[in-house]
């Protein structure tokens, strides 16, 4: 059944939800992008038996997949958080039996945090679903339109290689 619209509404030929999104600024279509990977990534994450993903756990993850692990204090810098901050988080991912904590073998008031087998498998399945997601949008929208997204991501991203951490450190500073 048709929408009925009134004196004011110009039929432009677009469902209303494809016409507000029209008016969405930049900033507004960014932020709801990344929501949506999110969510694409939480479902596929889910599927393969994380159903328990939470934030930050695939930075920290990273973070202590070098062969040494890394410090709970390394942790701490890299995410912009105090170390007692990062202790929390690194006890809720060895509860979730993702990392083992162990004293360093350098100092007596640091903890190494390394890889369990279920964070290295958490990993793996979160870079296939990475590219599957991938795969998913390049068929969505067609090569073009992927190659023209790259290239204003590139444009609005600059040349300079800008890590959150740092970005998050900067303004906390200001």
């Amino acid at each position: 059944m048709p929408m009925k619209r009134g004196p004011a509404q110009r039929d432009t030929g677009r469902e209303p939800q494809e016409r507000q999104r029209a008016h969405v600024g930049l900033g507004a279509a960014l932020r709801r992008a990344w929501i949506g990977y999110q969510l694409r990534l939480d479902e596929a994450m889910a599927s393969a038996g994380f159903h328990d993903r939470r934030f930050p756990d695939g930075r920290v993850l990273r973070l202590c997949s070098r062969p040494d692990g890394a410090t709970i204090s390394e942790i701490g810098r890299q995410l912009g958080i105090t170390r007692q901050g990062a202790g929390k988080v690194v006890a809720k991912l060895r509860d979730r039996g993702y990392v083992e904590v162990t004293a360093s073998s350098t100092s007596g008031r640091e903890k190494d945090v390394t890889l369990a087998e279920r964070a290295v498998d958490y990993l793996a399945a979160q870079r296939k679903a990475a590219r599957d997601i991938e795969l998913q949008l390049r068929h969505e929208v067609g090569e073009e339109g992927f190659a023209s997204l790259y290239r204003l991501l590139e444009a609005l991203g600059g040349d300079e290689e800008v890590r959150m951490s740092d970005y998050l450190r900067k303004m906390r500073n200001l």
